[in-house]
């Protein structure tokens, strides 16, 4: 008996009939090929289906003319495309879980100037975040795109598809005909809301005609968009109520933000609430004619999906993202085993992998789409060896590596020097954006240990200690050391006037009250954590500043987590210049007076009553046990920042492949990123 009793009850309302609440909302994967499915892509849905979701809607299809030969989008503008969807529809069938492709077109929505990809739109507008301007619509070709739409949904029908969602949010095609800020149309497509909703309104009905009785029509909404003339909550009630008024719909959910600066709305971060659309959800709930609605946004823990249901918000749960980093997820939450899920932690780098046209990838979860996914190699043959594998460190990479290995029947030891499990990313998890993220090691920690594995805290491990446990396997995973000395012009800044940001972010943590007046933070790096401390630090002094070499906040990060940086900065809290050097001067310092220089101008300037002083600078691999192992015949496996700082995809990926690479241990690991000794040869 499961404690989430409304996630597990069946849903039966129409043609509707689903084994329990948990559904996959649509997921740009980028795994398809040549508008083909792949192994990766069967295996992708395959794995969420067993994974105890009982539909799942996948991402948008190829259903127009002018979308053929969009590489990474399955064929449903051609009858040669049916036998392919056919396999990805009996994969997901076997496990008895329903399976809806999306219907949708994009338009003028565009990430960057550079694919523009001849878009067309309601109107010549421009796109409000590329610019790019769309060619207008003619009227016979809206027509001809309804009549397109229904014969992919055909096709989609004969294949095995039990249906599909037309997605009208996100700022798409849709979407924009069904706004006034960018529908300024005089034909029967444009002009008021109801004619705006025409496009959408005939597509519904051109799709239920052309299919059977139990084909199922899901629709994805606009909620609040965020464009002064776009869709608002009452428009959004309106367009349901009307959309829903006829037996042609079966589901419904609704979609925040649009493509313009509210973008990331639809993909919360953990900087948001979690799941903070609900209330709003909860009443529009009640437009649309009893049609089941899908809660949507942040979802990430089980008790949070049953309160979902329990207080009658809506009547399914949407996962995406929580489902990309766990696809056991409806299993474990239904089984009771909860506390194994994998949690999502809302750091969008899947979506940014997506916007950049690359594959579908996951933080926490880099297996993601592989056929072990789901279930990882059983334990050792008895025809293969078990080992005996000291890791050094206890970081993310340390405990991935120690949970993958003895969840495959390794004796596993790791060697901690710290007091705590987690390194770099512990500190993270204690800023603003870093819920989640203990969750990450600890799991992985609560895994290897009941597994077996031994951990010691508080041990810095020498070559002799290593020798002396007689590994037949070492695996460095020592991270990186701290950013040492901030160097100006070859010449370094005692640490006591500036120390590294993560040694002063741990007296931070200490620190009871104020620590002082105005605290400059150097970003070298350009990193959001770099942010992300600077927002904790608030808390801590009067006024913060940073003083980035960079030209654009956090640049490297995905577009959505800029724009919720850039909306946290509005508030004013926190001062930001950038394209800038600092030069600091122990004298000036001492005053209280830090130089820097603009590097638009050249000029020097100064920034007055600082009292504390750190800087974000790059880190170096913490290897200084290599050269002993190398002295005793050992080359081990080096894994996560002790190989190369990076991020924590990079940690959790190369710790995991370690138990994969004993675990078929016919050549060495090497890493992705790197082709050096220390890979594990000895």
């Amino acid at each position: 008996m499961t404690e989430f009793t409304h996630l597990a009850t069946p849903l039966k309302k129409g043609r509707l009939h689903l084994k329990n609440r948990i559904i996959h909302a649509s997921i740009l994967t980028r795994f398809a090929k040549n508008e083909q499915t792949t192994e990766r892509l069967i295996s992708y849905h395959t794995n969420r289906a067993r994974g105890g979701a009982s539909l799942i809607i996948t991402e948008a299809v190829n259903a127009l003319p002018m979308q053929a030969g969009r590489s990474q989008y399955l064929n449903a503008h051609s009858d040669a495309g049916i036998k392919n969807l056919s396999r990805l529809a009996a994969a997901v069938h076997s496990h008895d879980c329903h399976i809806l492709a999306q219907l949708q077109e994009r338009g003028r929505g565009n990430y960057d100037r550079k694919n523009q990809n001849r878009p067309v739109a309601p109107s010549a507008l421009p796109d409000d975040l590329a610019g790019v301007i769309p060619r207008a619509l003619k009227t016979s070709e809206i027509e001809q795109m309804i009549n397109d739409f229904a014969a992919a949904a055909c096709r989609l029908e004969r294949a095995g598809f039990n249906g599909v969602e037309i997605s009208a949010g996100h700022g798409h095609l849709f979407h924009q005909f069904l706004s006034a800020h960018s529908n300024h149309r005089i034909d029967r497509f444009g002009g008021d809301l109801d004619k705006r909703i025409c496009f959408l309104l005939e597509t519904i009905e051109a799709v239920r005609s052309s299919t059977g009785s139990d084909f199922l029509i899901a629709l994805k909404l606009p909620a609040e968009d965020g464009d002064q003339l776009g869709i608002n909550l009452d428009d959004a009630a309106y367009i349901s109520k009307k959309l829903t008024a006829t037996d042609k719909v079966d589901m419904v959910s609704f979609a925040w933000g649009a493509q313009n600066h509210a973008l990331h709305w639809h993909v919360p971060d953990a900087h948001m609430p979690r799941a903070p659309y609900l209330e709003k959800t909860q009443r529009l709930r009640g437009s649309t004619n009893g049609v089941p609605v899908v809660a949507l946004g942040r979802i990430v823990d089980p008790n949070e999906a049953e309160a979902v249901l329990a207080s009658g918000n809506a009547d399914l749960v949407g996962l995406g993202r929580a489902l990309i980093a766990d696809p056991n997820w409806a299993q474990k939450a239904l089984s009771g085993r909860s506390h194994t899920i994998r949690a999502c932690v809302s750091c969008n780098t899947c979506w940014g992998a997506i916007a950049k046209s690359q594959a579908l990838i996951c933080d926490t979860n880099p297996a993601v789409g592989h056929s072990f996914e789901l279930f990882p190699p059983p334990s050792i043959p008895n025809t293969l060896k078990r080992r005996h594998v000291v890791i050094i460190g206890g970081g993310v990479a340390g405990v991935a590596a120690a949970a993958s290995l003895a969840k495959n029947g390794h004796k596993t030891t790791v060697l901690h020097r710290g007091k705590e499990i987690g390194g770099r990313a512990a500190i993270a998890a204690s800023l603003p954006g870093g819920d989640g993220l203990q969750s990450v090691y600890g799991l992985d920690t609560a895994t290897a240990q009941e597994a077996g594995a031994k951990i010691e805290l508080g041990f810095e491990a020498k070559v002799s200690d290593i020798i002396s446990l007689s590994p037949d396997n070492v695996v460095l995973a020592t991270g990186a050391n701290p950013e040492g000395s901030l160097d100006v012009a070859g010449e370094a800044i005692d640490q006591t006037i500036a120390p590294p940001l993560t040694q002063f972010m741990r007296t931070a943590f200490r620190y009871n009250g104020l620590m002082g007046q105005h605290v400059v933070i150097i970003d070298l790096i350009g990193s959001i954590w770099c942010y992300c401390a600077a927002e904790y630090l608030t808390t801590k002094f009067n006024q913060v500043t940073i003083l980035a070499t960079e030209m654009v906040p956090a640049a490297n990060s995905p577009l959505v987590v800029r724009q919720s940086l850039l909306e946290r900065l509005a508030r004013g809290r926190i001062r930001v210049l950038l394209d800038c050097t600092a030069d600091p001067i122990e004298n000036e310092l001492a005053t209280g007076l830090l130089g820097f220089f603009k590097h638009s101008t050249g000029i020097r300037e100064t920034i007055e009553d600082v009292d504390a002083l750190t800087h974000a600078s790059p880190l170096q691999p913490r290897v200084e046990l290599l050269r002993g192992l190398a002295q005793q015949g050992i080359d081990p496996f080096v894994i996560g920042d002790a190989l190369q700082p990076r991020n924590l995809l990079s940690a959790v990926d190369e710790g995991q492949k370690i138990g994969r690479t004993l675990q078929n241990f016919a050549r060495p690991y090497v890493s992705e990123d790197s082709a050096e000794p220390g890979q594990g040869r000895g």
